[in-house]
């Protein structure tokens, strides 16, 4: 529901002093869920502009699926261009879903978590017509992100200590990667992820963690592509990815005693992470 929802309008960074700004009202042109398993990160969801009814393109830069002990869904929204011109709107939007106040406070109580780790954080919903969302027009011209779409090509685990600071760790590009319309990463080209940060798994929520700052790949033409784009592997978020709903509620049980490791089977686990190209 709408009122459940905590809209953050994150306004023009790095704008010329100089812009003339007008303010645009937008809305979906259809339903935006994150209910909607086919949504992903990296895909584009359109919109109107309410005053003249054209239509604005945006796209989803980050997308967190709902979990359960209340953990809400969230989404953030960017690149926002008028279709027929091109025209860009700055700044993006954060979307939080409802929250189950009463019932994550009992779930932060370690007594009572295990009673509450089946209720499920609030989904983000926006809606034609009734969710209603400001951004900004200026004479600022700035350049857009490609994402890639990039899935685990190996075993990773911080179950036996496997993976240390420094470490590379392989993973495949799910499809083709196009920057200024033309092809510029293949599907399934290996790209590499060089650890920058490992933390274990500890007692009551404590969940290890792998951090990603920097993946190598290359190009269609043989050159050597640096993408610096901040990845968090967490032991709690990627369980959501694996099994169906009852295999999760009892995984999500099991962190009320101890955090989860990450461990992740490319034959088993179907996780899609999204990093960006500037």
């Amino acid at each position: 529901m709408i009122k459940n929802l905590i809209l953050i309008c994150l306004l023009i960074t790095g704008i010329s002093s100089f812009a003339e700004e007008i303010s645009v009202t937008i809305t979906p042109i259809s339903k935006i869920s994150t209910a909607d398993k086919h949504l992903l990160e990296g895909d584009t969801v359109e919109f109107k502009d309410i005053n003249s009814n054209e239509i604005i393109t945006g796209v989803i830069k980050e997308l967190t699926a709902n979990g359960f002990a209340g953990e809400e869904a969230t989404l953030l929204i960017d690149n926002f261009t008028y279709k027929n011109s091109g025209k860009i709107l700055n700044g993006n939007i954060y979307i939080k879903g409802g929250e189950h106040k009463k019932h994550q406070e009992f779930a932060n109580n370690i007594s009572f978590g295990a009673t509450t780790t089946f209720i499920r954080g609030g989904e983000v919903v926006l809606k034609p017509d009734k969710t209603k969302l400001v951004l900004f027009y200026s004479d600022y011209i700035k350049s857009e992100d490609t994402p890639v779409k990039i899935k685990p090509a190996q075993h990773i685990s911080t179950c036996y200590d496997e993976i240390e600071v420094g470490d590379k760790i392989k993973f495949t590009t799910v499809k083709d990667v196009y920057k200024n319309s033309k092809l510029y990463i293949k599907k399934d080209t290996p790209i590499y992820g060089i650890v920058d940060y490992i933390s274990d798994n500890g007692w009551s929520y404590d969940n290890a963690q792998i951090d990603i700052r920097y993946f190598k790949t290359k190009s269609v033409n043989g050159n050597i592509i640096t993408i610096e784009s901040p990845v968090s592997i967490n032991g709690f978020e990627i369980l959501k990815y694996k099994g169906n709903r009852i295999a999760q509620f009892f995984n999500y049980c099991g962190i009320v005693f101890r955090g989860k490791e990450v461990d992740i089977k490319p034959e088993k686990d179907n996780i899609i992470l999204n990093i960006w190209i500037k």
